[in-house]
Parts: structure tokens; C-alpha cells; sequence
């Protein structure tokens, strides 16, 4: 990163030559001319007296003719000194009027003044680059939750929409390419306190980029990255380990899964909402026929996963020239109801409009509905501000990018073993997908709260403590309520993942060891019991034993005391005093 002053010198090189010069030449001429003292006798002007009345001649302050009153060719020379120099420190002080106002210039400023915000940070943060809709909603719920989030965004749009929002928690930005390695250390890559690094970008190139960088100078930090091809998803998987979002393959896993498992898809959708959203009422499309319109990055990863399903499909596509069109497309406008009837839309279970434009996929919607009312319609929003008109048309089902895959990020985020757990669930059949919703709703009838129990140290303090003195904890006695231990929070273990294995609904009688990772469902009230539980050693003592065991370290040492002394009274052998015998 460039020096500033030497930014500055560097554009200031020939005002500051020209001043100089001038400068010189003026104090050349003052020492040259003969002046009269007071006593009429001649005389030279030092360098030093020369340069002391140029700087004071220079900047107009004017205090006067030194150490005499001048003769004739001194005042000439004075004056020619006189404009020269105020023309100089024109030219001077307008060149850094002007540097300041260059755009490089205040944007080297900018970048110095956010790399010191960046040192100086002491709290976990995220790096994410690219703050398009995706990273908008994904910073806000971050926010939300306490998080703070450093902002690499290209586009100065963007940013000037960053400095006007609204944030629970302010985040730090910078207007640069996420792609240049050195950005990227800046901003924070390399900092202690990053969590992780977050690519949005929407060019796939970028995000292998950045994931890249994100491998060599922090290895450690967990990567999740966008990618809207399956071979830059794959390219991203290869190394580290990294979690990829594919917004279509996400949302077309989605559908799939609701057309399979209506509840499990339900409950997905509810596990990763974000902090404060409403919870949609959950979809039942019908199986049978279905039309997709658009060919494209959507259109194919909803061919793969409907047909995976059993689906018939249909599909429509305007550009005859594109390759990898199934055989027996309809190759024609959508949004005429002619090109509808021929792909069999009166027949059809469900339509999808997944073009690239909103219009063309509201108008494609509306066309259907007059000619087949009772079809599942499933439509793909590209612009978040047209949220608000594809509200009105009333869709079954809305595909938006950007919400798809900050909602998937943030609940990784907040519980890191939900991607393993979502992967393993996202195969089940509808029978087993069944049986766990029916568990997951016997427990809780509300949004579920998701968190995880890490037993470390530091995680868990309680647990750790416990577990070292050789007493058995078993999963059951997590579910214990800190205040009647003989009744259970409303909370179910999902998944426990020890090392490389992974259990799938860990049954109660389970025993815990150091090192386990268990992501929970439940309450809010049910999570703060189950955190006391880990962090407390009475509350801990209480549900394990049903015992009352000091909390503090001081405390606990007293009671160490005072258990020894009643362990050695009452090991404590009586011997009988010897018999006084009496002596004849």
C-alpha cells in the first residue's frame, strides 16, 4: 500500500521545483545587490536574512525591509521577488487543493483510514465480499445478531446505498476488487479475529479468486461462497474446507423436496429463516406434469432435480441455437398462450417461469393462469426491488437469489453443523422425513431455535469441568430443566458429529465426550436452559445428580475442604484407652 506523503510529494514535485526555484533565485538576487546601512556604507544581505525576509515577502505577512531600509535596486528586486513568490504559492497551493480532490488521492485516503479500522478490530467479524441482494440481506441479519461484517463491494452505487442504511450494527466497507489479493489483506483476511470469508460475488471467476487467497493467507478461517455453475462449485470444493451455494441448485433441491417430503421441506425452510422473518405457510405441489420456461442455469438444475423425481416435463425455450435442450422442447415465446397450449399447459400440475427477465416470467405466469387457473405456480425473481410486484401476483412459489442464499448462509453460520445435518436429511424418504417432523413437532409447534453445544473448554466450561473428574454425562441430562430436573425442555437433539462420525437423532442415553459437536432444536427458553446447564457447574450438578454444588472457584474450593474433613471423620478409627492397672 502506497505512502501518502509520498503520494502527495509525488504529485506535488513540480509546484514544490517551481517554489524552490523561485526561492533560490529570489535569495540569490538579495545577497547579490549592494545595500546601504545606516552609516551610508555598503553592505550584503546574508543567505540567512535572505531567506528570513523571502519567507515573510512570500507568504505577505510583511514585516518590513531588514536589517535596513533598502536602496532603489533592492526595492526593484523586491517587487519582482514579490509577485513571483505569491505566484508560486498559488500554483502550490492549488496543486494540493486539487490533489486532495483527486479521486485516486482520496481514495488511497479512504483505503489508509479503513486498513487502520480493520488493525484495530477486537471482535469475531466476517469478511464478505460483494454487496449485491444476497450480501444486503445477509449484513442486515448478521447485524442483528451482533456480528459485525467488513464490506468489500466494486460498485460504487452499492456503496453509497451502504452508507445511507440502516444497521443495528455499523458495518466497515471498502470500494475495491475483491479479486486483488491485496484488498483483501486490508480488509482483514489475514486478521486474528476473522470468522470466516463470505464471496457473493456474482462472477464465479472471483469467487475461486477469493477462495483461493482465502486458502493460502488463512487457511483456518471457513470459507462459504457462491457459485452459480456446478463446475466452479466443484472447483471451490476442491480444496479446503470450504461450503458452496448454488442459489439454482439450492432452490430446485427445494422443490424437489417438497414434491417428495412436503414436511421436511417445511421444516428446511424453517431451520434456515432468518432472525425476524415471517415464516411461509408450507407448499404442496402436486406430482404429474410440469412446464419449465427458460433453458438456462435454473431451468437445467430444475430438469436434473424434477426429473430425479419422476416429474414429467415440459420445456420452453426461445433461443433455438442453445445446446443441451432436451429432445421434444418447445422452442417459442413463453408468454404467448399459444406456445403454452403446445407445450400442454392445460394439462400441466405446475409451471415455472425461470427467465432472466421479471416481466417476461410475470407475464408467462399471468397467461397460464387464464388458460389452466389451478396449476402450482413457481416463478424466478432477478430483481429484489420488484419484490413488491411479485407479491401482489400472489405466486405459490417465489425463487429469489439473493434470499435463497443469504438465508442459507446465515443459518451455517449461526449453527455450523446444520449444513451436515441438511445434507444427510435432504436424501431422506418421505417415511423417515416423516417421522423426523413428526418428532421435531412434538417438541415444538412454534419456529424452531437452532443452536449448537460444542464440549470444549472454553465452549463449555461446565460440561469440560464434569467430564474431567470421570463423571459420565449422557445427552438425556442436556434436556433436564435447570429448574425441575424432573421435567424436560422443550428441545430435541438432531445431530452429534464425534470426529469423522456422524449420529443422526443421538438417543438420550448417549454419552457425551469431549470433543462432541450437537446441533439442538427447540425453544428460545429451552436454549437458554440447556446454555446454563453448560456453563454452570451447580446447574449442571443439579440435573446430573439432583445436588446443590457451589458455582464459584472459591467456593468450590471451601467445599473441597470441607468434603475432605468429613471424609477423614468419618474414616476415622476409634481406639480404646488403655486400662489403669493398680500396682500391689
Amino acid at each position: 500500500m502506497p505512502n501518502l506523503v509520498y503520494v502527495l510529494f509525488r504529485r506535488l514535485r513540480s509546484p514544490l521545483i517551481f517554489l524552490i526555484l523561485v526561492y533560490a533565485i529570489s535569495m540569490t538576487g538579495f545577497v547579490l545587490i549592494p545595500g546601504e546601512d545606516d552609516k551610508g556604507q555598503v553592505y550584503y544581505m546574508s543567505f540567512l536574512d535572505a531567506f528570513y525576509f523571502v519567507s515573510f515577502m512570500g507568504t505577505t505577512i510583511g514585516f518590513g525591509e531588514i536589517p535596513y531600509a533598502f536602496t532603489g535596486g533592492q526595492r526593484y528586486w523586491t517587487l519582482l521577488s514579490l509577485y513571483a513568490t505569491v505566484v508560486a504559492w498559488l500554483y502550490g497551493i492549488g496543486s494540493v487543493l486539487s490533489a486532495f480532490q483527486d479521486p485516486g488521492f482520496r481514495q488511497q485516503i479512504q483505503r489508509n483510514s479503513f486498513a487502520r479500522k480493520v488493525a484495530d478490530i477486537r471482535e469475531p467479524f466476517y469478511l464478505i465480499c460483494g454487496y449485491g441482494d444476497t450480501g444486503a440481506q445477509l449484513v442486515r441479519a448478521l447485524a442483528k445478531e451482533g456480528i459485525l461484517s467488513i464490506i468489500i463491494e466494486n460498485d460504487q452505487e452499492r456503496i453509497n446505498e451502504l452508507e445511507v442504511a440502516d444497521f443495528t450494527l455499523l458495518p466497515l466497507w471498502i470500494c475495491a476488487d475483491a479479486s486483488h489479493s491485496e484488498v483483501l489483506e486490508i480488509s482483514g483476511i489475514k486478521h486474528p479475529w476473522c470468522t470466516g470469508i463470505i464471496s457473493l460475488v456474482s462472477d464465479d471467476k472471483v469467487n475461486l479468486t477469493v477462495a483461493i487467497v482465502a486458502q493460502l493467507l488463512n487457511p483456518t478461517a471457513r470459507l462459504i461462497s457462491r457459485a452459480e455453475t456446478t463446475e466452479a462449485e466443484s472447483n471451490i470444493l476442491s480444496f479446503g474446507a470450504n461450503e458452496v451455494i448454488n442459489p439454482f441448485e439450492t432452490f430446485a433441491s427445494h422443490l424437489a423436496l417438497a414434491l417428495r417430503a412436503p414436511g421436511l421441506s417445511s421444516l428446511i425452510e424453517w431451520m434456515t429463516a432468518s432472525p425476524g422473518e415471517k415464516i411461509k405457510e408450507p407448499v404442496f405441489p402436486n406430482h404429474g406434469m410440469w412446464i419449465i420456461c427458460g433453458f438456462g442455469k435454473f431451468g437445467r438444475a430444475l430438469y436434473r432435480h424434477l426429473s430425479h423425481e419422476g416429474e414429467d416435463l415440459s420445456i420452453i425455450e426461445l433461443d433455438r441455437n442453445k445446446r443441451d435442450v432436451p429432445s421434444g422442447s418447445v422452442f417459442g415465446r413463453a408468454t404467448e398462450a399459444r406456445t403454452l397450449v403446445k407445450a400442454g399447459v392445460e394439462s400441466a400440475v405446475g409451471i415455472i417461469a425461470g427467465t432472466e427477465n421479471d416481466a417476461d416470467n410475470l407475464s408467462i405466469l399471468m397467461t397460464a393462469n387464464e388458460v389452466n387457473p389451478e396449476m402450482f405456480r413457481v416463478a424466478r425473481q432477478n430483481e429484489d426491488h420488484n419484490h413488491h410486484i411479485f407479491q401482489a401476483a400472489e405466486i405459490d412459489l417465489l425463487m429469489q437469489r439473493g434470499q435463497v442464499v443469504a438465508d442459507k448462509i446465515f443459518a451455517l453460520i449461526r449453527t455450523p453443523l446444520l449444513g451436515d445435518f441438511l445434507r444427510i436429511i435432504s436424501r431422506f424418504n418421505n417415511e423417515r422425513a416423516n417421522i423426523l417432523v413428526s418428532r421435531v413437532i412434538a417438541v415444538i409447534d412454534d419456529t424452531p431455535e437452532l443452536w449448537e453445544v460444542k464440549i470444549y473448554p472454553k465452549e463449555t466450561p461446565a460440561l469440560h469441568a464434569m467430564m474431567n473428574e470421570d463423571q459420565q454425562i449422557v445427552v438425556g441430562d442436556l434436556l433436564r430443566s435447570s429448574a425441575n430436573r424432573e421435567t424436560n425442555i422443550a428441545a430435541i437433539p438432531l445431530f452429534l458429529k464425534r470426529g469423522d462420525g456422524n449420529v443422526l437423532l443421538p438417543e438420550s442415553n448417549r454419552i457425551l465426550r469431549t470433543g462432541d459437536r450437537i446441533l439442538m432444536c427447540g425453544t428460545k427458553e429451552a436454549c437458554h436452559h440447556m446454555l446454563l446447564v453448560c456453563y454452570s457447574i451447580s446447574a449442571l450438578a443439579y440435573v446430573t445428580t439432583g445436588e446443590d454444588r457451589p458455582n464459584g472457584y472459591v467456593w468450590r474450593w471451601f467445599q473441597s475442604i470441607i468434603n475432605k474433613k468429613k471424609s477423614k471423620a468419618d474414616n476415622k478409627v476409634e481406639i480404646p484407652s488403655p486400662r489403669l492397672v493398680d500396682k500391689e
